[in-house]
């Protein structure tokens, strides 16, 4: 379909849960924005295959399309959600809840600058309220008042990259990686004080940092504000790890073995995801026991981030990128940079365009005092 009806509007289309016919050409259309470095036909199987995975799965993820009354071929603009396990704490009080994470959202050139992805928002705002969600949440890459303007109020979007500068940084891809006689070009200074992890080791690891995270909720103080965070499921890590997977597997016909590291004296653990696309290391989580002191936090931190530079020089990643570091991590990250200044950069910044937190509450209430807890990489969807 070429130009556009005249007097094209909202009693033109149609609202509904995507078929799977409608999801392939959602795939389609919007792997020509988002494939690189895939093709096209391999971003469609990789999205096919991360519907697959168990954060997924029993209807959790879910797909939504406008299309054309009358031609449910014709889709105009897509999105989905997934609902994940959310824990809020109120004047001191914790309890369960969940949220749906909205993702992909997505129109057809055809059909831009016509409003038609607002009129699928409002539509997916009835939508999920009507299951009884807490909240939902998206990551913006269009800055910060479009989604604002629709109810999703934006969150702190600080990040913390510290980037191998030439002398450290690998020559090529990933033909230095495990199973090799190839050595990374960034030396640990410690490397005997930790132990890289494959990704049958995160699934205890996660059920006890899903723990202690809850009880660090049931310990929140009575400050007025309504504090919300998402659980460190293995789930949701599981399906950042196999998206990274997949797309190694299509450029490299081979995949990373490490997923993270912990110290030696497991107080604390990382784990991070392989960026491709952005050339990107991207920590996922750190965690430390909370029976370790600040001191403690700190050099374990920094042992793990040393972890993480020598993975990406490994696998030719350039950046190792952390989300919202509070004041342990940005101290860890100093003290990478402190004991690798000729080999390391450090830059603490606000990201303004690109992946910015936001939320809406259900029913659109006010989101008020709201604090976006552990709002690390591993919350992305």
């Amino acid at each position: 379909m070429g130009a556009q009806p005249f007097g094209f509007g909202p009693e033109d289309v149609e609202f509904c849960e995507a078929t799977p016919e409608q999801r392939q050409i959602v795939w389609e259309l919007s792997g020509g924005s988002w494939a690189a470095p895939m093709s096209a036909d391999h971003y469609s199987s990789c999205e096919a295959y991360l519907s697959q995975q168990d954060v997924s799965k029993d209807n959790a993820c879910r797909y939504w399309v406008l299309h054309l009354k009358g031609y449910p071929r014709q889709v105009i603009t897509s999105c989905e959600t997934t609902r994940k396990p959310l824990l809020i704490s109120e004047n001191g009080v914790s309890r369960e809840g969940f949220a749906f994470a909205i993702a992909s959202v997505f129109t057809n050139p055809l059909y831009r600058r016509l409003g038609m992805a607002a009129l699928m928002l409002r539509y997916l705002q009835k939508q999920m309220d009507a299951q009884g969600s807490d909240c939902s949440v998206l990551y913006s890459d269009i800055g910060k008042m479009y989604y604002a303007a629709l109810g999703w109020k934006w969150f702190p979007s600080n990040q913390t990259t510290l980037t191998l500068l030439p002398a450290s940084s690998p020559v090529t891809g990933p033909e230095s990686c495990e199973g090799t006689s190839k050595k990374p070009s960034f030396t640990h200074s410690e490397p005997d004080a930790v132990r890289y992890l494959e990704q049958e080791d995160l699934k205890d690891l996660c059920k006890l940092d899903a723990m202690q995270f809850s009880k660090e909720f049931d310990q929140m103080p009575a400050d007025g504000k309504t504090h919300i965070g998402f659980v460190p499921c293995y789930a949701q890590i599981s399906w950042l790890l196999a998206r990274s997977e997949f797309v190694a597997g299509t450029l490299f016909e081979k995949a990373p073995i490490w997923k993270g590291a912990i110290t030696k004296d497991a107080q604390s653990w990382i784990c991070w995801a392989h960026d491709w696309r952005g050339e990107k290391l991207k920590v996922l989580r750190i965690m430390h026991n909370l029976s370790t002191t600040v001191e403690q936090r700190v050099e374990n931190t920094k042992l793990l981030l040393e972890s993480a530079l020598v993975e990406a020089s490994t696998w030719g990643l350039r950046n190792v990128l952390v989300w919202n570091p509070g004041k342990v991590i940005t101290q860890g990250c100093k003290a990478v940079g402190n004991a690798h200044p000729s080999d390391i950069k450090i830059v603490f910044e606000d990201r303004a365009d690109a992946s910015i937190p936001s939320l809406r509450c259900a029913e659109g209430k006010d989101v008020g005092e709201a604090k976006w807890d552990s709002n690390y990489y591993y919350c992305w969807c």
